[in-house]
């Protein structure tokens, strides 16, 4: 609570001196002088695409997938309509994760 009190104290005391800088269009200038900023996500897309196609030939090639398709033959539809149902929910959560800079893990 001690914390909270001594927060809307300094709080207070900045909001009551604050005082404005004439920027005389500095910011305008310094913005003009700043280089172009290129698009560099292309090369995620690449990474990606490389990382699968070798996913996919190892997986071809060491057996991986008919040990998959082995496996899934001896796992009830149900366990495996549950992880096709939670896709959405994962998926959500790594957006919001992705966009959301600010959020906190307890």
């Amino acid at each position: 609570m001690e914390t909270n009190d001594k927060d809307k104290l300094l709080k207070d005391f900045f909001s009551g001196h604050k005082q404005e800088i004439a920027d005389n269009g500095f910011t305008q200038r310094v913005m003009r002088r700043l280089p172009e900023q290129t698009d560099k996500g292309w090369i995620v897309w690449i990474f990606a695409a490389i990382g699968m196609a070798i996913s996919i030939y190892l997986g071809i090639t060491f057996g991986l997938v008919e040990n998959i398709l082995t496996l899934m033959k001896q796992v009830s539809i149900y366990y495996i309509l549950a992880g096709i149902f939670c896709l959405p929910l994962l998926g959500t959560a790594g957006f919001f994760f992705t966009q959301n800079k600010d959020y906190r893990v307890i």
